[in-house]
């Protein structure tokens, strides 16, 4: 009998002993989120959607989702408090306490309003009524920051309150043009039933694109970790996931920019 106890003590050994998932190998995972857009908004959006998918494709469990102010998702991660956090953008201070791992490109689109004949951005800028809708304080890339401190010198700058405003303003025709990101002016667009009242034109060459990141606490994976979860978001893209779970929330436009950049 006691010979039995023990070969019974010893197939459960196994399981105890078990070695953690290599993917996820401080266990449960906290996730990070903050305010974005379609990308994340009260619990719902294309980056919880893509978590939730990497998480089962690695067996990851998740113990927590929680969204806070930026800096403060930033903060949490450089620390080791969350696991992970999405949509970052990569500089090089951030990869010095984080692993970020690309999963789509961006950029700040121009918006016109519908019937604003220009093919290029020399063509627009030569337009003698030209009003150009900004929001003050907001930065966009180097180019076209610069493009807007010389429309503010030429006075052909009008300054909106916040987004709602304006979009308004471009719908309307108050202003010729304007910066959009996909992620603001897409749902907007479609909300207000105004995808109509505007083009949507890339007049900036890919030098200005930037790569959004999924952001991986180094406090908490090793390098070989954030490996794996690095060859499942490039499985993702291949296999077309990745853009399908985009497309739920983006307009088929949007999507083609934000991938329209290799992962690999």
């Amino acid at each position: 009998m006691k010979w039995l106890a023990g070969c019974a003590l010893l197939l459960m050994l196994p399981t105890a002993w078990a070695a953690p998932n290599a993917a996820c190998p401080q266990g449960p995972l906290v996730i990070a989120y903050y305010d974005f857009g379609v990308a994340y908004h009260k619990g719902k959006g294309y980056d919880p959607e893509i978590i939730h998918e990497l998480a089962r494709r690695l067996n990851c469990p998740i113990q927590n989702e929680s969204d806070y102010p930026r800096p403060r998702v930033l903060k949490l991660l450089e620390i080791g408090q969350a696991d992970i956090g999405t949509s970052t953008l990569i500089t090089p201070e951030r990869k010095r306490y984080l692993w970020l791992l690309t999963y789509h490109h961006s950029k700040n689109m121009v918006l016109l309003h519908r019937g604003v004949q220009a093919s290029s951005l020399p063509e627009l800028l030569q337009l003698p009524n030209l009003r150009w809708g900004m929001i003050r304080g907001y930065r966009h890339s180097p180019a076209q920051d610069k493009l807007l401190e010389d429309l503010v010198q030429q006075h052909k700058v009008v300054m909106a309150e916040n987004e709602d405003d304006l979009y308004k303003m471009v719908c309307s025709g108050v202003v010729t043009a304007a910066f959009g990101h996909p992620v603001s002016y897409d749902p907007w667009l479609q909300s207000h039933q105004a995808s109509q009242q505007v083009t949507v034109h890339d007049f900036f060459p890919d030098t200005e694109t930037i790569s959004g990141g999924l952001a991986l606490s180094k406090a908490r994976f090793s390098q070989e970790a954030a490996a794996r979860w690095n060859d499942e978001i490039i499985r993702m893209y291949h296999d077309g996931s990745l853009r399908a779970i985009m497309r739920r929330h983006l307009s088929e436009t949007s999507v083609e920019h934000a991938l329209r950049l290799p992962l690999d």
